[in-house]
This record gives C-alpha cells, structure tokens and sequence, in this order.
C-alpha cells in the first residue's frame, strides 16, 4: 500500500511539473472584455457561463467523459465565445484543470479573442513539426489553451489522420485534464468535424437566436448522435430576455 501512494504521489508530482513547465499566456482584463469573454471574473455578465460550466461538469461526471467538442450548425452562432468562456472560467475552479484546442482550421478565432498570437500553431503539432509542450500556453494555473494562428487549406488532411487520437491520448495521459474542450468547425458546413466526433465523449451545440433554424438544429443533433453523445444545445444571442434569464442548456 506504501509503496503504491509513493508511485500515486510521484505522479501527481510529475503532471504538476508539466503544467507548471507551460509558459503563462499573459491576457488583459480589457481584451477580454472586448472579446465579449467575462467568465474569467465573477460578474453578472458571467453568471450564465458560469451556469453551464457547472451543468456541463455534473454531466461529464455522471457520465465519466472528459472530451467535449463545441460545435454549431453554421458560422456566427457564437461557439467560440461560448469555448472561450468556459475555458475562462474554469480558472475559478483551481481543483479541475482544462484545455481548450483550436481545431476551427477553416476559420480559427481563439487567437484572435485572446488577442495573443504564438510562435507555433496547433498545426505545428499536429504534424509533428513542433511539441505539444513547447506550444501550448497556460492561461491560469489550471487551464491551458492551444490555438491555431492561421486557416488551414486542407483541414481533414491534418485532422483526420490517425496521428490524431495518438496524440489527444499521450497528451491526456501526460496531463491528466479533468476536461478537453474543442472548438470544432460548423457541422453543417465542413465534413472533418463528422470525422473527429469519435475521439470526443459529447458535443455542446451553440444556436444563434435568429440565424439558428429548428431544421438546422434537429440535423445537427441527429448527424451528432451518429458519432457520440449529445450534452446539450446552448441557445445564444437571445437579445429581448428578462434580466433573470440567460443561456438555454
């Protein structure tokens, strides 16, 4: 019993090391802001990301996942900023540690929403060009973010190999995240998300209020459900709301 709490100990200690080792990805409180990302503060703005962090971490533990893509219908429906939240505010949660990938190649915004640019892309290390450790950037103590810095020609050639599922299992197994977050591209409007669905444990579905149909929602659940689980479908943009009510899960 001894002799396996020194190896449990000497493990713990070694995936702290890795995180520690990661450089800080340095964010001011304003480029947040202006990136509509309030999660990182608790705030009223936060409050309804702050709800559907904890409704998502009930459900992963109820279920035992820990991968979640975030996906949408179409483009502009906010699942980035939803990514980006949760991310953030995860930070106000010191004893679980997440990531967030950027693997929207066609259109890649975390970057951009963190306003930080780093020497080395997502994929970079997805061709094995760089390490996975000398790329990625924490943002708190507990979270970490690997971006990508530019648009992708062929974003199924880089995602779809088997490469892939390699790396999110050694990157996993090295860090031990309580949680892996995704930002994917729109179903409807790309076919590498299809693909990647079945490294992942669930998908949250962000709809624009007003851009988001019914019918695109209902075929995105249904093409979702034939590759993994469905978490939940995040209503944003609702613009006329009373004050007490927020995000949809």
């Amino acid at each position: 019993m001894r002799g396996s709490s020194t190896r449990q100990a000497a493990k713990a200690a070694a995936v702290t090391e890795r995180w520690d080792a990661l450089p800080k990805l340095e964010v001011s409180t304003k480029r947040m802001l202006s990136a509509r990302i309030y999660a990182s503060e608790a705030t009223v703005e936060a409050q309804h990301f702050d709800i559907l962090r904890t409704k998502l971490l009930l459900e992963m533990r109820r279920n035992d996942w820990c991968r979640i893509a975030i996906t949408s219908a179409t483009p502009g429906c906010g699942k980035t900023t939803t990514a980006c939240n949760l991310i953030a505010g995860l930070g106000r949660q010191p004893e679980i540690r997440g990531m967030l990938f950027d693997l929207d190649f066609r259109r890649p915004a975390v970057s951009k929403f963190f306003g930080v640019t780093p020497t080395a892309s997502l994929e970079d290390v997805m061709n094995e060009k760089v390490a996975f450790e000398d790329q990625a950037l924490r943002l708190h103590d507990n979270t970490l973010v690997s971006m990508t810095t530019r648009s992708v020609a062929d974003p199924a050639r880089v995602i779809l190999k088997s490469q892939t599922a390699d790396l999110l299992d050694r990157v996993q197994h090295d860090y031990q995240p309580d949680l892996m977050l995704f930002d994917m591209p729109p179903v409807l409007v790309s076919d590498e998300t299809r693909g990647f669905l079945k490294l992942v444990d669930a998908v949250v579905i962000v709809a624009g209020a007003g851009s988001s149909s019914v019918a695109q929602i209902d075929e995105v659940e249904r093409e979702v459900a034939q590759y993994t689980n469905v978490a939940g479908v995040v209503l944003n943009k609702c613009r006329f709301m009373e004050d007490n009510y927020g995000y949809s899960y």
